[in-house]
């Protein structure tokens, strides 16, 4: 056998490793003070091949052997501040230190986890999350769930979940055309991809009517529902927001929850944004009828501050969970004794990520109390920061936010609108996004940051009374 070369070896060395991660450690510390301080612009956004000749791409990946502090530091200029005050854009976390603790050691040790053997620490770690989570539902005692890369992935999950409840035969032999799932018309699109996802078709998904602040119309719900099954329909779930993605406003749980209860139809409640209300002592109100719901989508990448992606499929009940997957690989999954359980049998991937080690470093560092405060000041803010621009002349808001997304406008002009967030976005001083409601174009704010406060917003609606007079 050859020697391994001195190029290979690099790529495995503790010392190499040691002496790069100091030096960006530093970089990384001052990107982070530089954004919150708000010294920087929020984004600079570069044609493609600029960046890549910034890296130097095509020498690097040829030879090796780069300036990795030269790379980090490329890579930081050309990314997205979120750290930074006046980023109130997607609905993306400003990642507590925790959660970079977590990356590191996930990127280092790689501990896969489709069986426990293949990660016993984060396995051991997500299974006792999960049960942290399932407590704030009331649902430890008889329920389970799975970490997922993503609210997506969760809804999906669900979904089959629900699937296999109602159709235990489908796994095996598919489902008929006649099989369809409600959603609210303000559902998030990874719902109508689960639909085609599963067979079902995305002809398969009703849209339940909403309000004009996005909330299902709850006495629109038995006339859809009685609408469907008279064209002979059989509804597998009902889906129920939690919070709605452009608008942060809450369906009334409690009475989408007893009419499942009554029809004995699956119950979805799509909490990848506002689950972690559920935290906190001055908003878990928001999810009361949560203890009616069959299962949960939960999120902790969006106002948990952890980095991305870390979400959680949960249900009422294990044993819907235990039915949701069926599979047959003995080389990966077997009955053998073991100490603890593999996690992957019951989601759709087979590898991921140490997903919990993100939420898990979170909470040790700032403690259950630390995250709710969290999730309060979040919400909290968006009140503040709702009224102080339905103040401001020329300025309106469509509603009084449950959560912390804002949606707002000056005058009522939908194309000044989009010019002035597209004016912003490429300034790159601000960082706000825009939403459609009802056919009329907003400008949206996503209060992700705890550093952000009332100064922030005058600026902001400073600037954007400055350019409407130029757009």
């Amino acid at each position: 056998m050859e020697p391994i070369s001195v190029d290979i070896k690099r790529g495995y060395d503790p010392v190499y490793f040691s002496t790069n991660i100091e030096k960006i450690a530093k970089i990384l510390t001052n990107h982070l003070a530089q954004s919150i301080e708000g010294s920087e612009k929020v984004l600079v956004q570069k044609e493609i091949e600029e960046v890549a000749r910034e890296l130097n791409f095509s020498e690097v990946i040829k030879n090796g052997d780069a300036d990795i502090q030269q790379l980090v530091k490329v890579i930081l200029a050309n990314s997205n501040r979120l750290h930074h005050p006046l980023y109130m854009g997607h609905q993306v976390a400003v990642p507590m230190v925790g959660a970079a603790f977590a990356d590191l050691i996930n990127g280092a040790t790689n501990n896969s986890m489709p069986v426990y053997e293949m990660g016993p620490a984060a396995s051991a770690i997500e299974r006792k999350v999960v049960e942290w989570a399932l407590s704030q539902l009331n649902w430890e005692k008889t329920g389970a769930g799975v970490m997922t890369h993503g609210g997506s992935m969760a809804n999906l999950t669900c979904m089959l979940a629900a699937r296999a409840h109602a159709l235990p035969l489908a796994w095996k032999q598919g489902v008929s055309a006649n099989v369809v799932i409600m959603v609210p018309q303000s559902s998030h699109y990874s719902l109508s991809r689960a639909a085609a996802i599963m067979g079902l078709g995305t002809d398969s998904v009703a849209a339940v009517p909403v309000d004009e602040f996005f909330r299902i119309r709850t006495k629109e719900l038995a006339e859809t529902y009685n609408g469907l099954v008279a064209s002979g329909k059989k509804v597998i779930a009902v889906v129920a927001n939690s919070c709605a993605t452009a608008t942060g406003m809450f369906d009334d749980l409690q009475t989408i929850g007893k009419f499942c209860k009554e029809k004995d139809i699956w119950f979805h409640v799509d909490g990848a944004h506002g689950a972690p209300a559920l935290i906190t002592k001055k908003y878990r109100h928001l999810l009361d009828g949560c203890e009616f719901a069959d299962s949960v989508t939960w999120d902790t990448h969006k106002m948990m501050a952890t980095s991305s992606l870390c979400g959680m499929a949960l249900f009422r009940t294990k044993s819907s969970m235990l039915k949701t997957f069926s599979q047959d690989a003995t080389y990966i999954f077997n009955q053998f004794d073991k100490p603890g359980e593999d996690i992957s049998v019951n989601t759709l991937e087979c590898t991921k990520s140490m997903m919990s080690l993100k939420l898990f470093f979170n909470l040790a560092v700032v403690g259950e109390r630390g995250l709710a405060k969290h999730v309060e000041t979040l919400f909290d803010n968006a009140k503040i920061f709702s009224d102080q621009i339905s103040r401001r002349p020329g300025f309106s808001v469509l509603c009084a936010p449950d959560a912390n997304i804002i949606c707002f406008r000056f005058g009522e002009n939908c194309a000044l609108q989009d010019s002035i967030r597209q004016r912003l976005v490429k300034e790159g001083d601000f960082y706000i996004t825009r939403a459609t409601i009802h056919g009329k174009s907003y400008l949206r704010l996503s209060i992700m940051n705890v550093f952000t406060n009332e100064k922030h917003i005058d600026a902001l609606c400073d600037r954007v009374i400055e350019l409407s007079g130029n757009c």
